[in-house]
């Protein structure tokens, strides 16, 4: 599929972007490996050459180096299929295993070329699949969301649906990586999935055509007293630009409040977090600051106005933020501009950079910690949200389907499940009554 907003970013453009993700979460559930990369220009000469903590100088220097070869050597002349040894396969998972080892769970890691090309695709907001978020509620895939416009949601598959089985294959025990696994496939290929209908538990079947999907970032709708719900779903790029726009059509059709949902979003682009704080915040209004290996923090902050400052705004954000949605509502809290509402967020703090290696695969490395506007970390710890509103394990966030026209009802908006949104509604309408009249 040709991208037509945006070129595609090559990998070899590595050291001079960065980016702040969580990986293998949600966006697996699209039916790809989901990465990013782009940023405040990290350049690696800039990082410093300390060694950690056990670090070998070269790779033959460790005492280790000699499992590692006598290992492969057994594997050469004593694993009985000999058919079945793929060297590169042996090194792959050899490579994949030293990135692990870094504990930097869900961030840094390998990819394969075959991931690595998906992961320039990625970059783009572009998949291929059935348009599908995962959860997993009692060891089975749970349907968290049904992306507007794609198969699954044009086939009546709804949130809380669970996942039964994939083309006769039973998902039960399966975690979100092996569901996605099965998901995956070339554009055009069929998958059967069979599922229990969340609202009268009845099973039904679908057999979807997987499509190559660029997903929208930014979607909104009209909330009751005008209040604009503009839900971001990750920092793709383009979403400085897609939350420009649904600012000013939200105001264009009366709202005087946002609020702004980063529940479930993985993170993104570092440019885009900048980008997107930016238009709630004034010039020069710092995001987070960044500690490059061996350097001390510095401050990166907006270089613009943005357009909507005057606003008032509040920001939903759940175990599912991540990374740049991390930075962003906690920089959107620490700087005054907004009340942070939900439940305490994932807890990553390193900045990616991706490094191309030999033969195409990438190593995607955290070369950085992010730290809040304040200098605190949220590596492994999260940032927590003013207020705590929780939703019940089989409720999932209500999203916004883009349609320009749409509006929610007093009704509809009293009879969701979702209760972090009515809180946070709540609470943008109470901003905007205590505003003076202008």
């Amino acid at each position: 599929m040709t991208d037509t907003t945006a070129s595609p970013l090559p990998v070899a453009a590595r050291c001079r972007r960065a980016l702040v993700r969580r990986g293998k979460r949600a966006g697996l559930a699209l039916g790809f490996l989901v990465v990013f990369g782009a940023g405040v220009g990290v350049d690696r000469t800039l990082l410093g050459s300390g060694e950690g903590a056990g670090a070998a100088t070269t790779l033959s220097d460790s005492p280790a180096f000699a499992v590692f070869e006598e290992t492969w050597n057994l594997i050469q002349t004593e694993y009985v299929a000999t058919d079945e040894i793929d060297d590169t396969a042996l090194l792959h998972g050899a490579a994949q295993g030293m990135v692990e080892a870094l504990n930097d769970t869900g961030h840094s890691r390998f990819l394969n070329p075959e991931e690595a090309d998906e992961y320039e695709a990625a970059i783009r907001g572009e998949y291929v699949g059935i348009g599908i978020r995962l959860d997993i509620a009692d060891d089975l895939p749970v349907v968290a969301e049904a992306i507007p416009g794609a198969p699954a949601a044009g086939a009546g598959i709804r949130s809380g649906d669970v996942i039964l089985g994939v083309d006769n294959v039973g998902t039960l025990g399966l975690d979100r990586e092996a569901v996605s696994d099965l998901l995956r496939g070339e554009p055009g290929t069929e998958v059967t999935l069979t599922l229990r209908r969340a609202t009268d538990g009845q099973r039904y079947r679908v057999t979807l055509v997987r499509a190559t999907l660029t997903e929208r970032p930014v979607t909104w709708t009209l909330l009751p007293d005008g209040v604009a719900h503009i839900r971001l779903s990750e920092f793709t790029l383009g979403a400085t630009g897609a939350m420009t726009e649904a600012i000013e059509a939200a105001r264009g059709q009366g709202a005087t409040g946002i609020v702004l949902d980063l529940r479930d979003n993985p993170g993104g682009l570092v440019d885009e977090a900048l980008g997107v704080f930016g238009q709630f915040v004034p010039k020069g209004t710092v995001l987070f600051q960044q500690q490059d290996r061996g350097r001390e923090p510095y401050p990166v902050a907006t270089s613009d106005a943005g357009i909507a400052q005057d606003l008032p705004l509040t920001v939903l954000v759940n175990g599912g933020s991540a990374s740049a949605a991390e930075i962003v509502g906690g920089a959107l809290r620490d700087s005054g501009r907004a009340m942070l509402l939900g439940e305490t967020t994932f807890g990553t703090g390193t900045v990616l950079i991706p490094f191309e290696l030999a033969d195409d695969s990438v190593a995607l490395l955290g070369t950085s910690l992010w730290l809040t506007a304040n200098g605190e970390r949220a590596w492994r710890i999260g940032v927590e949200p003013d207020r705590q509103v929780a939703l019940p394990p089989d409720v999932y966030p209500a999203r916004p389907t883009d349609d320009e026209d749409g509006v929610v009802s007093v009704a509809e908006l009293a009879s969701s499940e979702d209760r972090q949104l009515q809180s946070a509604h709540r609470a943008v309408v109470r901003l905007v009554d205590a505003e003076p009249d202008a």
